[in-house]
């Protein structure tokens, strides 16, 4: 037996302003609602990978018919992973929203928490991932001497969803199941000198590079990406690789 996800449903007086509260003020995009618009009965927002859904009150208990007269059992608080926790922290710091400053916890996590607008607690933290980590595969690259038929191959053959193409700079990505990593196709006609690379993310391209350049050869100095900065070197048997950070 196995979770695939866990997403909250709470009850709250007025879905339609915890919708204008967790847009405006966390950030957070609406995904989901009924009815599509006006008077909200119940909603879906989602920022990265945490989802949760507000339904209201009244809406709730048709539903489940327990809950008419259901005392709470206890206090009800949010324990929340965000990057960029800083500038959330600056935002809401001197509002009533704070209900905690910045603090360490005994565990050596930096923390602080809010209040929602309908009350509810939600603490505040962010991993700490140190400039040199290598944090996770980026994406797989390999070149295309037909780029359309590679293309077809792989969208039709291979049947794998295609999940962006940047046809002007000859460029294809497929997504693997729910993998975040993709095989993307580089046209060699745009790309003569490109071959298979592998791409790690990393938290700052320019740190490791400067504390590893004088250890391994790589191909350029950092370049700039859409999404950040990026940068390919080659391992002793001549593979390639490459480091890319997301500070776009």
């Amino acid at each position: 037996m196995q979770y695939q996800s866990l997403s909250p449903n709470i009850g709250v007086a007025n879905v339609n302003e915890t919708v204008t509260f967790y847009t405006e003020t966390l950030g957070f995009k609406l995904v989901l609602s009924t009815p599509n618009s006006g008077e909200l009965e119940w909603a879906m927002l989602k920022n990265g990978d945490a989802v949760i859904m507000f339904q209201e009150m009244q809406s709730l208990k048709k539903e489940y018919p327990q809950l008419t007269d259901y005392q709470s059992p206890g206090a009800l608080t949010f324990y929340v992973k965000m990057k960029n926790m800083k500038d959330l922290y600056s935002k809401l710091k001197d509002t009533s929203f704070l209900a905690l400053e910045m603090h360490k916890t005994f565990y050596g996590a930096d923390e602080f928490a809010i209040f929602d607008n309908n009350g509810y607690i939600l603490t505040i933290t962010e991993d700490s991932t140190e400039p040199l980590t290598i944090k996770n595969y980026d994406n797989f690259f390999l070149p295309a001497e037909n780029y359309k038929e590679s293309s077809r191959f792989f969208a039709e053959t291979l049947e794998l969803e295609k999940k962006f193409e940047f046809s002007e700079q000859g460029m294809v990505a497929f997504s693997i199941g729910k993998e975040e990593a993709a095989i993307i196709l580089k046209d060699k006609t745009k790309f003569p000198d490109s071959a298979p690379t592998i791409w790690m993310e990393v938290e700052d391209v320019h740190t490791i590079y400067d504390k590893l350049k004088t250890s391994i050869v790589f191909l350029s100095e950092p370049f700039r990406i859409r999404t950040g900065w990026a940068v390919e070197f080659t391992d002793p048997s001549g593979n390639r690789l490459g480091f890319t950070d997301y500070k776009n």
